[in-house]
C-alpha cells in the first residue's frame, strides 16, 4: 500500500507552483456573474480512438494515448473555423493514469512550431514533471492552430491525453493596466468593472509604496520579463477548482497567484480565480481578486526573482493590507488582542499567521517606518538577501518596544476613528471582509429602540456598547449583543433606552468570508422597520463538466483520482452496483489530496449494491478491488448517479492483495541522536521508500532543521507490518523520525541524494 501526504495546505497558505518543464533551474514561486450566454458543455465526453500518430485534433474532443518516445516530439494541430476569445490546449494525464512524464507545449498559428528559447511558438507551457500542460492563445484568428510536444531526453510523454477548446473562456479583454482578463462567464460591462478594481488596485499600490519610499519608482525589478499578468475568472467555485486542478494540477479552492521563472524565456504572470456564488448564496463577488494582484505588483516592482517562502509574511501581509486596508482595522485590532501575540522576530522568522500577523507587520513597518521600508525594498528588488536577512534582525531588535505600543495604542485608536455614524431610522449597507463600526445618536424620550442585520451573505454577529466605542476582543460588558450561529437575522432592543450616543461593533464570524448585500439599520421602537434596497438578484453557480470526463452515471478512469470541490448540494440517488465476480470495494476520495480516504464504506460481493443519500453534488468515490487496487472513479452529479460496475474494469481485478514485494534496502536508519539541526539541500532525494517489516505499526515524522526536533504535529505516514511510504517532495539532507504508536523515537533516516529505499527491520 502507497501513502502519500501532500506538504501544503491550500485553505490557510499563500498557494505556489513550479514551473519546472525541461530545466531543474527553473524557480518555483508564488502564488491567495452572469448574463453571457454560455454554451453548455456536453454531458458526454467525445474522444478520438483514433490512432494517436494521426496529427489532427477537433475542438471539444480528447485525443487519447498520446506518447513519445526516446525524447522524439511530436507535432499535431487543430483548425479553428472562426476568430474566437481564447483557444486552451490542453496535455494531461491519459485514462491509464499513468505519470505523465515531463513533455512541454507549444502552439504557433499557421506556422510548425518548434521548441526552446529560439523556437516558432506563440505560447509554450513549461512546468514540472507530471505536471498538465496547457496553452492559451488570446483571441485566436480562425485557422490552423500547430501544436509541437517537446520530449528532450528524459522528458518523454507517457499515455497521455490532449483536447483543444475555444469554449472554455467566453470574455477576453485587456486592461489600460497591463493586464489580460479571460472570463468562464462575464459580460462586456462585468469585464470593465474587473478592469476598473485593476486599476483602483494599482493605485492604492503606488500610493501606499510611494516614491518616498520605493526606490525607482514604478519600474520593474531587473530582468522581470512578467510584463503582463493574466487573470483567469471563472464563473464558481466548483469551475475553478476543476479547471485549476486540470490546467494548473493546483488543489486551490481560495484564488491563487503563479509567478514563474520572471527572467526566464518561459516566464508567466498567472492570476486563478472565481465568482464565489457557492459561498455567497448566489451573490456574485471576484474572490480576493485585488489580493491576488498585489501579488502580481509586488513580485513585479518589489522583489527580484520568484517566490521566497521566508518572505510570506511580507507577501501576504502586503496583499491584505493593501486589498483590504480600509475595512480592517476591527480586524487589525482582533489580531492584536487575540490570546496568542508575536513579536517581529517571530512574525519575520514565519512563526505567526502570515496574513493577520503579517499584516500588521507590513502595516507597522509601512505606516511608522517607512524608512526601514525603503532600506528593504533596495535589498529586495536586488537580490541582496544575505543583506536584507541582517536589516530585518535588525529592525526586529530595534523596533520592538515601538510595536508593542502600536499593538496596543495606535489600533486602537485607527479602529475607533473608522466608525460611521448611522441615523435613527436609516440603514447602512455592509460589502466587504472583516468588521465594522457605527454609532448611532439616540434621543431622549424614546421607549425602546432596535438595532438589527439582515440579509446578505456570510454570518453576522454585533455587539453594543452605550457612549464608548465597542470591540468584542478587548471589551467584556456589552449594553446588548446578538450573537446567533449560521445567520444575518440579528436583532437587539433597547427598552427606554438612555439618550446619547451608541456605538454598534459588526463582525462576520470568518475573517475570509464575504458579506455581501447586509443591511444594518436603527430605528425607534420594538417592532419597528427602516427601508432597505430591494435584495441583489441571485445566481445559480453552473455544474462544472470538463471534455474529458465520463458520461454521467458512468464510471470514470483512475486519473479522476485527483483534488476537487464538493458542493453542499445533496447528490439524488446514489447506487453503485457490481454485476460481476469479482468483490469491489467503495472509498472516498480526499477532496484535499486525491487519495482514498479512511476504510471502506461497502464491500460488493456479486449482485450487491451500495446506496446512501449523505453524500454531495461532486464528491469522488474510488472503486477498488479486494487488494485495494484502483478500478475506477465515480463523479457524483445531481441526479445521474446510478453507477454500475463494468467486466471491463475487473478483468485484472484481485480479491486480495498478493504479498508485499519487499525491495533491497539502499539505505540504512540511523540512531536517534541524528535528531539536531541540520542542513537542507534543494536537490530531491532520490527513490525515496520507507518499507515496514516489523511486527509492530510505525509513524514518520519530518524534522525540523533548525531545532532538531520532529514535527509532532504532521504525521506523514502510519505504516503497519509490510507498508510501503513513497514519496517525491522530499529533498537530499532532511531527516524523518521513525517513531512507535506513542511517538517514541525507534531512529533517524537521513535521506541522501543517491538512493534511498530503507528496510525497517
Amino acid at each position: 500500500m502507497l501513502f502519500r501526504t501532500l506538504t501544503l495546505s491550500s485553505a490557510v497558505l499563500l498557494a505556489l507552483s513550479g514551473c519546472g518543464g525541461s530545466s531543474s533551474s527553473t524557480e518555483t514561486v508564488i502564488a491567495p456573474v452572469a448574463e453571457t450566454p454560455v454554451v453548455d458543455p456536453p454531458t458526454t465526453a467525445e474522444v478520438d480512438f483514433s490512432s494517436a500518430n494521426e496529427p489532427a485534433l477537433k475542438l471539444d474532443v480528447v485525443k487519447l494515448n498520446i506518447s513519445t518516445t526516446e525524447g522524439q516530439g511530436r507535432s499535431y494541430y487543430v483548425d479553428v473555423p472562426e476568430d474566437s476569445e481564447t483557444l486552451v490546449v490542453s496535455l494531461f494525464t491519459g485514462t491509464a493514469n499513468k505519470d505523465l512524464g515531463d513533455p512541454d507545449l507549444y502552439v504557433k498559428y499557421e506556422e510548425e512550431a518548434s521548441a526552446g528559447a529560439e523556437g516558432t511558438f506563440d505560447c509554450v507551457s513549461y512546468k514540472g514533471t507530471n505536471s498538465n500542460e496547457a496553452c492559451i492563445i488570446d483571441k485566436p484568428k480562425a485557422g490552423r492552430y500547430h501544436i509541437f510536444i517537446d520530449a528532450y531526453e528524459g522528458g518523454d510523454a507517457v499515455e497521455a491525453s490532449m483536447f483543444a477548446t475555444t469554449e472554455l473562456f467566453s470574455g477576453n479583454v485587456m486592461c489600460d493596466e497591463p493586464v489580460r482578463i479571460r472570463a468562464q462567464s462575464m459580460s462586456e460591462a462585468e469585464l470593465h468593472d474587473a478592469c476598473d478594481i485593476v486599476k483602483r488596485t494599482k493605485r492604492v499600490f503606488d500610493e501606499v509604496l510611494h516614491s518616498g519610499i520605493t526606490p525607482e519608482f514604478q519600474q520593474a525589478v531587473a530582468n522581470d520579463l512578467n510584463e503582463i499578468t493574466n487573470i483567469h475568472i471563472f464563473e464558481s467555485l466548483s469551475n475553478h477548482a476543476a479547471w485549476a486542478e486540470h490546467l494548473r494540477n493546483t488543489s486551490n479552492t481560495s484564488g491563487i497567484y503563479f509567478e514563474t521563472s520572471p527572467s526566464q524565456w518561459w516566464h508567466s504572470s498567472d492570476i486563478w480565480t472565481f465568482d464565489a456564488l457557492e459561498w455567497s448564496g448566489g451573490r456574485s463577488v471576484l474572490r480576493s481578486f485585488a489580493h491576488e494582484y498585489i501579488h502580481a505588483l509586488d513580485g513585479r516592482y518589489n522583489k527580484e526573482g520568484g517566490y521566497k517562502g521566508s518572505l510570506g509574511w511580507w507577501s501576504e501581509g502586503l496583499a491584505e493590507y493593501l486589498s483590504t486596508f480600509y475595512n480592517r482595522y476591527y480586524s487589525r485590532v482582533s489580531t492584536a488582542n487575540s490570546e496568542e501575540s508575536y513579536t517581529l522576530a517571530e512574525i519575520f522568522a514565519g512563526d505567526a499567521n502570515i496574513y493577520s500577523w503579517g499584516q500588521l507587520a507590513v502595516a507597522f513597518l509601512i505606516e511608522q517606518r517607512s524608512d526601514l521600508v525603503s532600506q528593504m525594498l533596495v535589498h529586495m528588488r536586488a537580490g541582496q538577501w544575505e543583506e536584507f536577512d541582517t536589516l530585518m534582525a535588525s529592525i526586529a531588535a530595534d523596533n520592538q518596544p515601538a510595536f508593542e505600543n502600536w499593538l496596543k495604542m495606535t489600533l486602537t485608536e485607527q479602529y475607533k476613528a473608522s466608525v460611521e455614524v448611522v441615523a435613527l431610522g436609516d440603514y447602512q449597507q455592509i460589502n466587504g471582509r472583516g468588521g465594522w463600526l457605527f454609532s448611532v445618536d439616540v434621543p431622549a424620550g424614546l421607549p425602546s429602540v432596535t438595532f438589527a442585520t439582515s440579509g446578505g451573505s456570510g454570518n453576522v454577529d454585533f455587539w453594543v456598547k452605550k457612549g464608548v466605542e465597542v470591540h468584542p476582543s478587548i471589551d467584556t460588558e456589552f449594553t446588548c449583543k446578538s450573537v446567533t450561529d449560521n445567520t444575518n437575522e440579528e436583532k437587539c432592543v433597547l427598552a427606554t433606552p438612555e439618550s446619547g450616543k451608541y456605538y454598534i461593533a459588526i463582525s462576520s464570524d470568518f475573517i475570509g468570508s464575504d458579506i455581501i448585500d447586509l443591511n444594518f439599520t436603527a430605528c425607534a421602537g420594538d417592532e419597528c422597520s427602516v427601508t432597505t434596497p430591494e435584495p441583489i438578484p441571485l445566481v445559480s453557480a453552473t455544474e462544472p463538466y470538463l471534455p474529458h470526463w465520463p458520461e454521467k452515471g458512468t464510471i470514470g478512469t483512475c486519473s479522476l483520482a485527483e483534488t476537487y470541490y464538493d458542493s453542499d448540494k445533496t447528490a439524488q440517488d446514489l447506487t453503485i452496483t457490481n454485476p460481476t465476480e469479482k468483490l469491489v470495494k467503495v472509498y472516498w476520495l480526499n477532496r484535499k489530496t486525491g487519495e482514498k480516504s479512511g476504510d471502506s464504506y461497502a464491500t460488493l460481493a456479486k449482485g450487491e449494491s451500495y446506496t446512501a443519500d449523505d453524500w454531495d453534488v461532486g464528491h469522488r468515490i474510488m472503486l477498488t478491488d479486494g487488494a485495494d487496487n484502483c478500478l475506477g472513479v465515480a463523479l457524483l452529479n445531481e441526479q445521474n448517479n446510478a453507477f454500475e460496475v463494468t467486466q471491463e474494469m475487473v478483468k485484472n481485478a484481485l480479491d486480495v492483495a498478493p504479498p508485499p514485494v519487499i525491495p533491497d534496502a539502499t539505505a540504512e536508519m540511523g540512531s536517534c541522536d541524528l535528531a539536531v539541526p541540520y542542513s537542507r539541500t534543494s536537490d530531491a532525494a532520490p527513490d525515496l521508500q520507507v518499507v515496514n517489516t516489523m511486527t509492530s505499526a510505525v509513524k514518520l515524522y519530518w524534522i525540523n532543521n533548525n531545532t532538531g526536533e520532529p514535527l509532532l504535529t504532521t504525521t506523514y505516514a502510519t505504516l503497519a507490518q509490510g507498508e510501503i511510504y513513497t514519496e517525491t517532495f522530499w529533498s537530499a539532507g532532511d531527516r524523518m523520525m521513525v517513531a512507535d504508536e506513542s511517538n517514541n523515537c525507534i531512529g533517524v533516516l537521513d535521506l541522501n541524494n543517491t538512493s534511498n529505499v530503507f528496510v525497517l527491520k
